[in-house]
C-alpha cells in the first residue's frame, strides 16, 4: 500500500495568507517542506482523500491521472476539505473528460447535502455522484474495504475518519479530529491491527488543551492508546499531518520533536509505502 500526501496544512495553509506570525515568517524564509497547501492525500493511485480548494493545483503539481481515481473519501464538510464549487469543473460544460463512470464522493450528511445539488445539474450529473457514508457502516470501493468512524470535531460538519484496508494491509486516515470517542475506539479494536496511522496534528507544538484537533503531545498519547488496545504495535508507521501556523512550529520544529519518537512528519509531496 502507498499513501501520498498532496497537501498537509489546515485551513489557512502555511504560510497563511496575510499572516506575519513567527511560524509564517520562518516558513516563507525557509521554503521547501515548510510550505504547506490544504490537506489532501491519495491511497495508491486511485483512492482520493478529501477535495480541498487546492485540488486543481495538486493535480497539476503531482501529475495525477484523474481517470484512474475510483472514488474520493471526504472527511467532513468544512471548505478546506470539501470545496464543492469546484466539482462543477468536472462537468462536461467545463471539461472534456474520458471517464466512463462518475467519480463517487463518499461523505457524511452535511457533505452529501453540499454535493447533491451539484449532481442535479445536467452537465455534472454523469461525472459526479454523492454517496452517503455512515459511521461504522463498511463499504467497498474497488479493491478497498472502507470503515468510516465518527470523528471528534464540529458535529454540524458530519466528521468522519476512515480505516482503509486492501489485501491484508490497512491504514487509518484521521484528520480534523480530537481524541476519539469510545464508539470509534471500540470499532478500531474490532477491526484489527493497523499498518499505518495518519493523525491530525493541527495544534503542532502548542501545549494548551485540545478538543476538535490534536497537538503533537496528544498525538503521542493516542498512539500509545492504540498500542495498549492492540490497534497498533512496534511495526505500525505513525505519521502526523494537517498542521496550522497557529500550532507554533515549522516542519523542522515538529521534526525535531517527532524524530526521537519514531514518528514521521508529513510534507507536501511525501509518499509512504508500507
Amino acid at each position: 500500500m502507498k499513501l501520498t500526501y498532496f497537501g498537509t496544512a489546515a485551513y489557512e495553509g502555511i504560510p497563511a495568507l496575510g499572516c506575519d506570525c513567527e511560524t509564517c515568517k520562518r516558513a516563507r524564509k525557509l521554503g521547501g517542506r515548510n510550505l504547506r497547501s490544504r490537506c489532501q492525500a491519495m491511497v495508491d493511485d486511485d483512492l482520493l482523500l478529501d477535495f480541498p480548494p487546492d485540488t486543481v493545483w495538486h493535480f497539476m503539481q503531482y501529475g495525477i491521472d484523474f481517470n484512474k481515481i475510483q472514488a474520493c473519501l471526504v472527511s467532513h464538510s468544512h471548505s478546506d476539505h470539501l470545496y464543492a464549487d469546484d466539482l462543477e469543473i468536472l462537468g462536461s460544460y467545463y471539461t472534456k473528460n474520458g471517464r466512463t463512470a462518475p467519480l463517487r464522493f463518499y461523505c457524511g450528511e452535511s457533505g452529501y447535502a453540499l454535493i447533491r445539488p451539484k449532481t442535479e445539474k445536467e452537465h455534472v450529473r454523469a461525472r459526479v455522484e454523492a454517496v452517503l457514508a455512515k459511521p461504522f457502516e463498511k463499504f467497498e470501493v474497488g479493491r478497498y474495504e472502507v470503515l468510516p468512524l465518527r470523528a471528534s470535531h464540529n458535529v454540524d460538519s458530519s466528521p468522519l475518519v476512515y480505516r482503509i484496508e486492501k489485501e491484508g494491509k490497512s491504514l487509518l486516515f484521521a484528520h480534523d479530529t480530537g481524541v476519539f470517542g469510545e464508539d470509534s475506539w471500540t470499532a478500531l479494536e474490532k477491526a484489527g491491527r493497523l499498518d499505518l496511522v495518519s493523525l491530525d496534528c493541527t495544534c503542532s507544538l502548542w501545549t494548551g488543551r485540545t478538543t476538535r484537533h490534536l497537538s503533537f503531545d496528544t498525538c503521542l498519547s493516542v498512539f500509545e492508546e492504540m498500542k495498549t488496545r492492540g490497534i497498533a504495535d512496534g511495526k505500525t508507521v505513525f505519521v502526523v499531518n494537517h498542521f496550522s501556523h497557529n500550532g507554533n512550529g515549522t516542519y523542522e520544529d515538529v521534526l525535531e520533536r517527532a524524530t526521537p519518537h519514531n514518528v514521521l512528519v508529513s510534507y507536501d509531496g511525501m509518499t509512504v509505502e508500507f
